[in-house]
């Protein structure tokens, strides 16, 4: 049975739950005058913090340190009131249940009838798990049936694949499989296609309908080719039973789901029988050179396969071989390459036109010609300034120019982008302004320059390298003073103090102590209009941003506060700011991440600057790739994550804060030891991949730190690794004890590093 953590991910107009304030406005005048609340008792504030405490280990999974802790407030001699006891006991009976305690359970789900009036479906939903903990199969299935049937959109993705699970095990076959079928086109990406494929063959093929089973093997065989139930089709539907066009679909198909290792044997099949050899050859140029990365020596092969024009893949592929070329140190072809893409489709737009100038210079300068690439790129920048960023790639012809040692006009080349508000612009611009200025031996000028950085840039990626460089050259103590903010105390969320439990308070306190955000939701919009009432809009929305970790909404609260402080990010943070940078800066889904972090040895810093960075603390990002969740986790990454725990996945949980945040913070553990703590390859490594890394780090051996990092080569992985790495920085400013956080800075910002890193992982 899948475990019993699933639920349904968050919809992205549930993400921000200020409108549930905002909808009952009018009764904010009446809210006041209500509003006359007593502080509860100690004892009965007591008791809710032990409860808390037992809710909160098990919304991470620790089921039985879950029950260890609410046992004895539930069952023991001395046991809590009856209202603190009801949602403890439903805790219990859920931690319980996922325990395979059936007794147990029914017992606690018995204790806890006193929040069946909070919302009825989360006690259906439990009511299941218990039976289902009992042995009751039949039962479970008739209650989740009804379940269904009552409040069909509650954890509907659960709820159906469990459904259909229990179907097949107590259900007619046939009904059970088109049951399975009509599930199938509901949802792409909450609902396990090829699992419910699987079943409906193994269904048909139990009731003698073989020819309608063979159908559904080949449909997962070719719609799902990168299932984990692909090698039990394959007992039914051999590969060598299909023709060479659907062979190249499969590889089409895998390619697209970044299932590069089975693509490439798809691949590989058809280019050794000389058939379809562009498309495959483009397929297995990119894996080696930009997806897998181990083979740029052939990648160059397959390319001029894909090249050819009129093929479907040609401009593409010339690009990219191109770029493989220049890997192999075959520069001058490289350059050739893009010499041609720049005559055959030099009628595309701007931007992608301008991508190319680019990817040819920098074939120029890893042929070791820095100046010849600016003469080269400068005149075709000076002519085209829109379209694109300009500034970005205006700093490669100052950055070339510092390269090439051409100190002076790198100074000037720079100048035009000082003064930017940008890190990425004009932060860079000053901070490689003060190396060109250190580099002629103008000291003085060149600690001017950083020391501005530092007061107007706080706690970047470039302001950071800058401190270093300040302090080496006795700069120190004209540094701003670095308070320590560990002191200030972190803005305590308690949602009910001062509040009577009465009402619509008590309800949503309740449904608060229940441990799962979905049901906590429901509760608050239910209660919206006697909540307003009770307590004026003013205490409501202090309560909804104090159930920020319960709700699992940090983007409301975080929104608000970027758009109200952001500007104040621009000088450094003091004991009177440092609530500002807290509120841009939050402890994000602290719950989850301080436990995972802990698990699995990764800096809880770290997950936060990720998150931040990769979807701003919205659990419902997707990206292009497509990348999923709060931590933007790929679903080939996150099946060998879960496979590593063997832990049940599905694509939708990926939307879920508990699960993304689990498997994005094992990846993030397991790169910072892969890199022996070298925490910008770790970081670097989470967003292009271990094998991207390890190629850069091989080439670039001997390099100073900053050098290597901003020669990159891929823009993606410069910024991404930069703007993470200043992130950390402003957590560790404001919120971790001074000698941790230099330790962690050493660790962010090298002084020198080492090309040294182990095997695994390597996805």
């Amino acid at each position: 049975m899948p475990s019993q953590r699933q639920s349904n991910p968050p919809h992205p107009r549930t993400g921000s739950l200020a409108g549930l304030v905002r909808a009952g406005c009018l009764f904010s005048l009446v809210g006041l005058v209500v509003c006359c609340t007593l502080l509860p008792a100690p004892a009965e504030a007591d008791e809710w913090r032990r409860v808390r405490k037992g809710v909160q280990l098990f919304r991470v999974s620790a089921w039985q340190d879950a029950a260890t802790a609410l046992t004895p407030l539930v069952e023991g001699k001395k046991k809590i009131s009856k209202k603190a006891r009801a949602p403890a006991a439903y805790v219990l009976a859920r931690a319980r249940a996922a325990l395979k305690d059936g007794p147990g359970a029914r017992k606690a789900l018995v204790a806890a009838r006193g929040v069946r009036d909070i919302y009825g479906p989360a006690w259906r939903f439990a009511e299941v798990e218990v039976l289902l903990a009992e042995g009751h199969k039949k039962q479970a299935f008739q209650a989740l049936s009804a379940l269904r049937n009552v409040a069909p959109k509650f954890r509907w993705a659960q709820a159906d694949i469990l459904w259909a699970r229990l179907y097949e095990e107590v259900g007619p076959p046939r009904a059970a499989a088109e049951a399975c079928l009509q599930l199938y086109g509901k949802s792409r990406l909450h609902l396990p296609q090829d699992e419910l494929l699987a079943r409906a063959a193994r269904l048909f093929r139990t009731v003698g309908d073989n020819p309608r089973a063979h159908a559904l093997w080949k449909k997962l065989l070719m719609n799902h080719p990168e299932s984990a139930l692909v090698g039990e089709a394959l007992a039914h539907v051999p590969l060598a039973s299909l023709s060479d066009a659907e062979r190249l679909t499969r590889a089409e198909t895998l390619f697209a789901k970044r299932d590069y290792e089975r693509c490439r044997v798809e691949s590989l099949f058809l280019w050794k029988k000389g058939l379809f050899k562009s498309q495959v050859g483009y397929f297995l140029g990119k894996i080696g050179s930009e997806r897998l990365r181990d083979d740029y020596p052939n990648a160059v092969t397959y390319f001029e396969a894909a090249i050819v024009a009129g093929e479907p893949y040609a401009m593409f592929g010339l690009s990219s071989y191109g770029i493989a070329l220049a890997k192999v140190n075959r520069h001058e072809d490289g350059i050739k390459a893009f010499d041609l893409w720049l005559k055959r489709y030099s009628g595309q737009n701007i931007k992608r036109v301008n991508e190319a100038m680019y990817d040819r210079c920098s074939a120029i300068v890893s042929a070791g010609q820095p100046l010849r690439a600016v003469a080269e790129y400068r005149p075709f920048l000076t002519r085209h300034r829109k379209g694109f960023d300009w500034g970005k790639y205006w700093w490669f012809i100052g950055y070339w120019s510092y390269m090439g040692g051409k100190y002076e006009d790198a100074i000037k080349l720079f100048a035009p982008l000082m003064r930017s508000h940008n890190p990425l612009v004009g932060g860079k611009a000053q901070y490689w302004t003060g190396k060109a200025l250190q580099k002629l031996g103008r000291k003085p000028q060149a600690a001017a320059v950083w020391l501005k950085l530092v007061a107007h840039q706080p706690l970047n990626y470039y302001s950071g390298m800058a401190e270093q460089h300040l302090h080496t050259m006795g700069y120190g103590k004209k540094l701003p003073r670095r308070p320590d903010l560990s002191r200030v105390p972190y803005r305590a969320r308690a949602p009910f103090r001062g509040l009577a439990a009465t009402g619509a308070v008590a309800r949503l306190k309740s449904a608060a102590h229940m441990g799962e955000y979905d049901t906590l939701r429901e509760v608050l919009a239910r209660e919206n209009r006697a909540l307003q009432r009770q307590l004026g809009t003013a205490r409501l929305t202090q309560l909804i941003s104090d159930l920020s970790d319960e709700l699992e909404d940090f983007y409301t609260d975080r929104d608000r506060a970027y758009y109200k402080w952001r500007r104040d990010l621009r000088s450094w943070p003091t004991k009177a700011t440092v609530h500002k940078w807290r509120g841009i800066y939050p402890r994000a889904y602290h719950t989850h991440v301080v436990h995972w972090a802990k698990e699995f040895g990764a800096p809880e810093w770290m997950v936060y600057a990720h998150m931040l960075q990769e979807s701003r603390y919205k659990p419902w990002m997707i990206s292009n790739a497509p990348a999923y969740g709060l931590l933007e986790l790929l679903d080939r990454t996150a099946r060998r994550l879960a496979a590593e725990r063997k832990d049940d996945y599905q694509l939708w949980m990926l939307m879920r804060p508990s699960y993304n945040i689990q498997w994005g913070t094992q990846y993030l553990g397991a790169l910072y030891r892969k890199f022996h703590q070298q925490l910008p390859f770790a970081i670097c490594s989470y967003n292009g991949g271990p094998m991207l890394l390890e190629h850069h780090m091989r080439q670039s051996k001997g390099q100073d730190f900053d050098v290597m990092i901003d020669a990159l080569s891929t823009h993606q992985a410069r910024n991404y690794v930069r703007m993470v790495i200043g992130h950390f920085l402003r957590y560790l400013a404001i919120y971790e004890k001074p000698a941790r956080a230099a330790k962690l800075r050493r660790q962010l910002l090298l002084g020198s590093w080492k090309a040294e890193w182990l095997k695994d992982p390597d996805y």
